[in-house]
């Protein structure tokens, strides 16, 4: 399978491959906070969704991400996706109690 394939391909999937660990610990431990902030908002009463909230959490990624280079497009739909799993995980944990409509936090 690593046949033909050159030196420099196999270090950047070795580099590659470690970035996405680390990514996915970065997401492990942001999403045990939405889970701390699910059940504040279960104890206080508080709403799960909260559409100011959400919005600058989005525009703020795409933000960050454009001034390191990244597509601020893809940024912005890729905290669409989280803010929406937070909020699946926050309805768990609340009990589905209707908020307002956004992000966790």
């Amino acid at each position: 399978m690593n046949e033909g394939i050159p030196q420099q391909l196999k270090e950047y999937r070795v580099r590659i491959d470690a970035l996405d660990e680390q990514l996915i610990d970065v997401l492990a431990r942001r999403f045990a906070v939405v889970r701390a902030v699910g059940d504040l908002k279960s104890c206080e009463g508080l709403p799960v969704v909260q559409s100011e909230r959400a919005e600058a959490v989005k525009r703020r990624a795409a933000d960050m991400g454009k001034e390191k280079g990244l597509d601020p497009e893809f940024v912005y739909g890729l905290y669409e996706m989280m803010i929406a799993h937070a909020h699946e995980l926050e309805h768990d944990i609340v009990g589905g109690v209707a908020g307002s409509d956004g992000a966790e936090g």
